[in-house]
């Protein structure tokens, strides 16, 4: 009997052994201490001209170093003010991928054509990613700072890309953002951390990975204080008050589009959903670029008082 139960309970053990190891692999590629997961492979690291270009005259410009001056991590973000008076800001949150084609024409739109001032914040990423729910707590900061800042007539709106439209969307479901935010953009977020991580695992490991998972997600309870399950998207959505444009590509890879009618059935009052078809994650404003502007401005314009 003992023999038998000797030879039942050593391959249990490995099993446990290889899950528990596996989980906390993903756990450390997840918060940014390792690669060592396939977990979020497949991630373009393709560059294009445009880019280029407009990361080019981001650099010329008389971009302004701010701190968070909050008693948490430091927070370093790039202000770019506007060239003429005005009480408009935009918070735009860069994606967690090494290839975002939008980050900088979007910056140089709202700058050139828009007349906000722009402040691209840092995310979570060295010490503690944690694909937006920590971030969330910086961005309520960094609005307040802003309106200590500028002025308590100060209009904020938030622009997200990937896990910081996720980020953007968390943040403004929140029940202290400051009442100056007045429109938030979304493009290519994921609705539920639990869920979208399954998605990837599903796409880029050779393996069943929900074991895995559910030990990172524990994990990360002690190393982080949240499961995956806890971070919801969806619900911190249907909390916003403040009107909201939810945009996705169709042929996005990494983030599937059905996420994003979750999200913009969760959201009530005012809402649109713009889907770019053809675009995949993070070029949804390089696919018709005329479109997109156009759809951008129509938006935003009725919810922001002119200066």
């Amino acid at each position: 009997m003992r023999r038998w139960l000797f030879v039942i309970l050593i391959p249990v053990l490995i099993i446990s052994g290889l899950i528990l190891y596996d989980g906390h692999r993903i756990q450390q590629t997840l918060s940014g201490q390792s690669d060592a997961s396939r977990l979020l492979a497949n991630v373009s690291k393709a560059s294009d001209e445009k880019q280029t270009d407009d990361q080019t005259w981001f650099t010329e410009q008389d971009v302004v170093s701010k701190k968070l001056t909050t008693s948490g991590p430091e927070r370093v973000g790039q202000y770019l003010a506007a060239t003429e008076a005005s009480d408009k800001t935009v918070i735009v949150l860069p994606d967690d991928t090494p290839h975002q084609a939008s980050l900088f024409s979007l910056i140089r739109l709202y700058h050139e054509q828009l007349g906000y001032h722009v402040l691209l914040v840092e995310r979570r990423d060295t010490e503690a990613r944690s694909s937006g729910w920590l971030d969330r707590l910086d961005l309520i900061d960094w609005t307040n700072q802003l309106i200590a800042d500028n002025g308590p007539a100060s209009q904020i709106l938030y622009h997200g890309l990937g896990v910081g439209g996720a980020t953007a969307l968390l943040a403004a479901g929140e029940a202290d953002v400051p009442k100056q935010l007045k429109v938030v953009i979304s493009e290519g977020a994921y609705a539920r951390l639990d869920d979208w991580l399954a998605f990837r695992a599903k796409e880029n490991l050779p393996y069943p990975a929900g074991p895995s998972l559910a030990a990172a997600s524990t994990f990360n309870k002690f190393r982080q204080d949240f499961f995956y399950g806890d971070v919801s998207v969806t619900r911190q959505t249907s909390r916003i008050m403040v009107p909201t444009l939810f945009i996705h590509g169709t042929d996005d890879q990494r983030v599937p589009s059905r996420m994003a009618y979750e999200l913009y059935q969760a959201k009530p009052g005012l809402k649109q959903l713009y889907p770019v078809r053809g675009a995949g994650h993070d070029d949804t404003s390089s696919k018709d670029p005329e479109n997109y502007q156009k759809r951008l401005r129509l938006f935003i314009e009725p919810f922001v008082t002119p200066l």
